[in-house]
């Protein structure tokens, strides 16, 4: 009867710990901040997740407090409920910590540390994984005319059809001034790479962190986002080399920057820079990533 009692403890806090991911879930569902680690597209996949703990989690405590539970596995197996308090312990621990973790600190936004450790695309480099990429087939969303418009910053873009990409092409090739948006913060970087000789002498305002890149000189630095595929351990820096004289910037700081596209070195390969005129310091947006919805190929 009273290893019985034992089980029934177990099944309880396992419960309980199973409500802790479900209503820690629910928090960043709520929140929002759930986009600090994956990209909007996987959300439904984090709605069906926090059903299915929550079924779960109802399930084992109900099983813990009836009294017609008490039977274990009758199977002959290792995964039987240890009787060492000591590893039951250090095991619950294990989903426990990160829980608290969860409640307790704020949310980590992705860097000038995290930047430093992984290659950073400037365009040029990435035109061509990027355009060939292949996504998922969806209801296309009526393309925006002018290449200024601002998304909500928790959209997510469409993949662009190779008739928009063209067409956002041309745009670019005919205006004299490209301002950035977060819904095409990446067909915008590839395209300045692709045309890069065609689009030098042109204006340019663009948002992103600070990270001030060791081997740079020490007037310039790299104005950079994070663009998320699907979540933050996929996470690419998407970048431009920027010319400030005597600007005092720390990294990680967001500014605002107008200036001119030049063209410049980088490892034997041709990248943009922009020759800054002005730069502004910003708050940090509500959604510090950008999103690579790729291309959709028929």
């Amino acid at each position: 009867m009273k290893r019985n009692e034992e089980i029934s403890h177990h099944h309880i806090v396992r419960g309980i710990i199973l409500a802790g991911f479900t209503l820690l879930l629910f928090k960043l569902l709520l929140t929002y901040q759930i986009i600090f680690f994956i990209a909007p597209k996987m959300i439904p996949f984090i709605y069906f997740s926090f059903i299915v703990l929550f079924s779960l989690s109802v399930l084992l405590i109900l099983r813990g407090t009836s009294k017609k539970n008490g039977s274990t596995c009758l199977c002959q197996g290792e995964h039987a409920i240890s009787k060492s308090f000591t590893k039951n312990m250090f095991i619950y621990s294990l989903f426990i910590i990160p829980i608290i973790s969860g409640f307790l600190f704020s949310n980590n936004v992705l860097g000038s540390t995290v930047a430093m450790k992984r290659q950073i695309n400037y365009g040029s480099q990435v035109s061509i994984a990027v355009s060939q990429q292949k996504v998922a087939e969806k209801n296309p969303t009526s393309y925006k005319d002018s290449i200024n418009n601002q998304a909500s910053s928790f959209d997510l873009p469409e993949p662009l059809t190779k008739e928009e990409y063209s067409s956002l092409e041309k745009k670019i090739l005919k205006t004299n001034h490209i301002k950035f948006s977060d819904s095409m913060y990446v067909p915008l970087m590839n395209l300045i790479g692709e045309n890069l000789s065609q689009v030098v002498g042109k204006t340019i305002t663009i948002t992103g962190f600070v990270y001030k890149e060791p081997a740079l000189p020490q007037d310039q630095f790299v104005i950079a986002r994070f663009g998320v595929v699907c979540c933050i351990a996929d996470a690419t820096v998407y970048g431009m080399i920027t010319k400030g004289n005597d600007i005092k910037l720390l990294n990680d700081e967001w500014i605002q920057v107008t200036g001119t596209i030049e063209k410049t070195t980088m490892e034997g390969a041709d990248v943009p820079m922009i020759e800054s005129q002005n730069i502004t310091k910003i708050k940090e947006p509500s959604n510090p990533y950008v999103y690579d919805a790729g291309l959709k190929i028929d």
